[in-house]
């Protein structure tokens, strides 16, 4: 779940992203207490994933961009497990990856939240959300359904070529079955968007 590892500097992924502004792959937070399921499960259900930067604040380069500045947070075992168990409290858990940066003794968290494989994803309080424009944005029913039309739709796909490559001859009864399987599972999520 919470892969950590520790750079006695900044990486080399640390340097780009603190060149570039918030957005929607990336997050600045003043330190790990704001972070929230919110901002996990919006990275987890977007296309592309993101990168919470914790220990940064918003700042203006020379030319006026926006980058973050490196303020620094606390880094101990109980700042991790507050992460990490916000990630656990999301439905499904979401997948994460902890980093620690260091900038001049200055140390701060990347956190790396891939595009999830089990999507969608949903806060313990049942709140869907999704990464857009630099903002957490909540998912509207045709968008969620969306997602598990997505999520559906890959199961079936895994499950035919399971079917199809067990034999050599196509056996039509376990892909009636399968249909079948879907078209129940798409009327269940259906029913659960009502």
């Amino acid at each position: 779940m919470a892969d950590q590892k520790i750079f006695d500097g900044l990486s080399p992924r640390a340097e780009q992203l603190l060149n570039g502004t918030e957005g929607l792959t990336i997050d600045f937070k003043r330190n790990a207490k704001s972070v929230s399921a919110d901002d996990l499960v919006s990275f987890a259900n977007s296309t592309k994933g993101g990168v919470l930067l914790l220990g940064i604040e918003d700042a203006e380069d020379k030319e006026g961009r926006q980058v973050g500045q490196i303020v620094g947070c606390e880094i101990s075992d109980g700042m991790k497990l507050l992460i990490t168990n916000k990630a656990f409290s999301c439905i499904p858990p979401v997948p994460i990856e902890i980093y620690i940066e260091n900038s001049s003794n200055i140390p701060f968290y990347r956190i790396e939240i891939s595009s999830g494989s089990n999507k969608p994803y949903c806060t313990a309080g049942g709140t869907y959300k999704v990464r857009e424009d630099g903002r957490n944005k909540i998912l509207q029913p045709s968008e969620l359904l969306e997602l598990f039309l997505d999520a559906a739709s890959q199961q079936f796909t895994e499950r035919f070529r399971r079917v199809v490559g067990s034999s050599e001859n196509t056996d039509t009864d376990a892909l009636k079955a399968e249909v079948v399987a879907l078209r129940k599972a798409v009327k269940e999520l259906t029913d659960k968007l009502r």
